[in-house]
């Protein structure tokens, strides 16, 4: 989220950006090109890493596996002597760990062969056995692979039998040599220039399959629906017999579909988990909402199968993408409702009904919520309190032309650092409108104004950011919320302080808003400079932030260390006085 500087003349409620995956066309082959892929894709990672192999990490793990942004950076061990290896994900629902590495090439439409290939799988010997990874551990002086191998217990779960796969990746396209040298080594996954391109889904193109294929409808009644242009056909299906659509590991076939797999979610575990529970396979059907396909035309109907032709998934991506990944663990017994669609080539209702299909059955905690008595006034206070420029989306799928838009996930993170004091929380997202709901929103003092007076501070907190000098450290998901905590620590020191921070609606109706943010942009400043030194005091090779940052215990000490400095700094006139900056705006008006 971009900010105006603590010292505009002005605060602006500024919109935020557009999703990064928007786009008019498909990903090409030429689209991986160095200086076409740092304009096209990389620019929302440039502060999250220096280069651009950083990035293309970063880019990778988030759009082709499809990771939050803080596992991404999470995985991230890219830095000298790093072993040859560049990012380290375990997969504790399918028992892998998938060693990564990077090659990226500067020259347009590059090619690398067999040589990059074999220093890899030499790598990746590195982690076939606890052992070897204690090896790794205690002679490596990259302080991120270290601080990985002991955070994800690495050695411990080798150990106990996960697999290791080396996943391959690059912005060049493979030569033959390469694809002739991988067919003869194990446990190598590719991901070249070339595969990416394929993989990448695009939200924003019509897709699908073009071809024919056959549901087994031989153990199902199938329940029949015509409705003017469109002709449904509702069923239940084998999982291994939809597992024979085409499209499912590369994505093509849910280019429709607006939510797509979403990753390692916490939703895709929970369904990936069912699965491997073989005696409940029977029960699938009973608690599991189904998948909705489209198809150009239905061929053909048997009282044994159902052959269409040209097919697309537009809800059910996180379903079948959980049954490919634990195929080996089905059982006749499972089955899925299917509700099939034609739609003889109509464009509109296909596109109709991907949206509204999505829209009704991607139901989320938040969406559960949307119609709580506290999010409705919320909606309403804080379209107020900002003279109505400022929507406070509740639901997925809400309309706020014109209006800077302002989810209820978002607030109820901000709310979490600085008002409940509980920064170390904050990647917990999928908490914010579940069991953490009560405890954040409802309180007589979280108001419309309370809201928009806390988003403004924090994005003034964010522009400090830039003055940290561990630029990883700085733009790592957590930092933000941690640094936003420590301000309304300091703050809460003084009276006059805690005042002022109750009083966000006297002073947003007072028009002084710009004047909290500019104190919070200073304070927020002068604590980052401060905390460049703590994290020296810290040890700065041994310093795990991605760690530390989840820890109550370090975020109160350090957060106690920066308010004594400043203290500090006020006694040797180095700083203004707590009571002296929030005095005025804690009794506006």
């Amino acid at each position: 989220m971009s900010s105006t500087t603590p010292a505009a003349k002005n605060t602006k409620l500024t919109a935020e950006p557009k999703n990064r995956h928007e786009r008019r066309r498909p990903m090409k082959v030429k689209d991986l090109n160095h200086n076409a892929f740092s304009e096209r894709e990389l620019k929302p990672y440039e502060k999250r890493a220096p280069d651009f192999s950083g990035r293309f990490i970063r880019w990778f793990l988030e759009n082709i596996y499809r990771l939050e942004e803080i596992d991404a950076d999470d995985a991230c061990v890219d830095a000298k002597h790093d072993k040859g290896v560049d990012a380290i994900y375990v997969d504790d629902v399918a028992e892998t760990v998938h060693i990564i590495q990077a090659k990226t090439k500067t020259k347009d439409n590059a090619e690398f062969g067999d040589t990059e290939i074999k220093e890899f799988y030499g790598t990746l010997q590195q982690f076939a056995s606890k052992n070897k990874i204690d090896e790794v551990y205690s002679e490596t002086k990259n302080d991120k692979l270290k601080q990985t191998i002991s955070r994800t217990g690495l050695a411990s779960k080798v150990d106990s039998g996960y697999d290791v796969l080396g996943v391959f990746i690059s912005n060049a396209r493979a030569n033959d040599d390469a694809k002739a040298i991988l067919a003869k080594l194990p446990k190598i996954e590719l991901f070249d220039a070339e595969t990416i391109a394929n993989d990448y889904v695009d939200l924003n193109v019509d897709g699908g399959i073009k071809g024919s294929y056959y549901f087994d409808v031989s153990d199902s009644d199938v329940i029949k629906y015509d409705a003017g242009g469109a002709a449904a056909r509702l069923f239940l299906a084998p999982a291994l017999n939809l597992l024979k659509m085409d499209g499912i590991a590369d994505g093509s076939l849910f280019e429709q579909n607006v939510r797509l797999a979403l990753g390692n979610t916490k939703v895709n575990k929970g369904l990936r988990q069912s699965i491997k529970e073989k005696g409940e396979h029977k029960n699938f059907p009973l608690y599991h909402n189904g998948i909705n396909v489209l198809c150009g035309k239905i061929v053909s109907e048997t009282e044994k199968r159902i052959e269409v032709e040209d097919y697309v998934v537009v809800n059910g991506a996180q379903s079948l993408t959980s049954l490919m990944a634990e195929k080996s663990k089905i059982t006749d017994d499972l089955k899925i409702l299917v509700k099939l669609i034609e739609t003889k080539g109509d464009t509109a209702l296909s596109q109709r009904i991907t949206t509204n299909s999505n829209n009704q059955n991607a139901i989320k905690a938040r969406d559960l919520k949307s119609n709580h008595n506290i999010q409705q006034r919320l909606k309403a206070e804080v379209s107020a309190a900002s003279n109505d420029n400022v929507a406070y989306e509740i639901k997925q799928g809400e309309t706020n032309k014109g209006k800077t838009v302002l989810k209820n996930e978002s607030a109820g993170l901000i709310l979490l650092a600085m008002d409940l004091a509980q920064p170390w929380s904050c990647h917990q997202k999928y908490k914010v409108m579940d069991e953490l709901h009560a405890d954040i929103f409802g309180r007589p003092t979280v108001t419309g104004a309370r809201i928009v007076g806390y988003w403004e501070c924090f994005k003034a907190v964010e522009s400090a950011l830039d003055a940290i000098e561990d630029k990883h450290f700085a733009h790592y998901n957590l930092t933000k919320y941690f640094l936003a905590y420590a301000v309304v620590s300091l703050i809460r020191t003084k009276p006059e302080g805690v005042a002022m921070l109750d009083n966000m609606k006297g002073i947003l109706t007072s028009g002084r808003l710009s004047e909290l943010v500019e104190i919070i942009g200073v304070l927020a400043k002068s604590l980052a400079f401060d905390l460049n030194a703590e994290i020296l005091d810290e040890n700065a090779e041994a310093f795990d932030y991605k760690n530390e940052l989840k820890s109550p215990s370090w975020c109160k000490k350090i957060s106690a260390r920066l308010v004594a400095q400043y203290s500090k700094d006020v006694m040797r006139k180095k700083a203004e006085a707590i009571d002296d900056l929030c005095s005025a705006l804690s009794v506006a008006k």
